[in-house]
């Protein structure tokens, strides 16, 4: 199988969770890509799709494709999905949203906007990935549960696990390691 693991705002392919889930689904013989995205310098969706479309043709197309993406990646890869006319393996979205929290602070109040304004045909997001599962913390300080919950809903997934005081889940809360996506992982995908 190829995943494909996606950073957000401000963020690069060695933080949080990233390098550790990298490693495991390595062990276990699967292709991982973890790219960095323009962020901040250059960060717009354009600027992300090009990457995610450069890290898919690496991996040889979307046959057998799993995207893992945290914060702002799960909706460029919602985008990217309104683009393709094949269905990928699965998604799993992390902290993911496509509304803006009314506490945004910079450099995100500058940096999201352009991701979270462009049109979206959700309708085109469902067909190309029918197995979407969220991850959400339930105390999240920058993004709201409500916001989560409703990019959830519009992305049509199977299931939103949210996870008492996960915050964002990301190294600022303590997720380095995060065997409770992995576990899912493997469960969802038979690996």
């Amino acid at each position: 199988m190829k995943f494909i693991i996606l950073h957000g705002t401000t963020g690069t392919p060695d933080g949080n969770w990233f390098p550790w889930l990298k490693k495991e689904l390595e062990k276990m013989g699967h292709n991982v890509l973890v790219p960095q995205l323009p962020t901040p310098e250059g960060q717009n969706p354009e600027s992300w799709l090009k990457v995610i479309k450069k890290s898919v043709d690496k991996l040889g197309g979307t046959n057998n494709l799993v995207f893992v993406a945290h914060s702002m990646s799960p909706l460029s890869v919602c985008h990217f999905l309104e683009f393709i006319n094949e269905e990928i393996k699965a998604c799993f979205f992390v902290s993911g949203f496509a509304g803006m929290p009314d506490n945004e602070i910079e450099p995100y109040s500058t940096l999201n906007p352009p991701f979270i304004n462009r049109k979206i045909d959700w309708g085109k997001v469902k067909k190309g990935c029918k197995n979407t599962y969220c991850f959400s913390g339930d105390n999240d300080p920058y993004v709201p549960i409500s916001i989560q919950k409703k990019f959830a809903s519009k992305c049509g997934a199977r299931e939103h696990i949210i996870i008492k005081d996960g915050g964002h889940l990301n190294s600022e809360f303590g997720y380095t390691k995060f065997p409770l996506l992995l576990e899912k992982i493997k469960k969802e995908l038979g690996i």
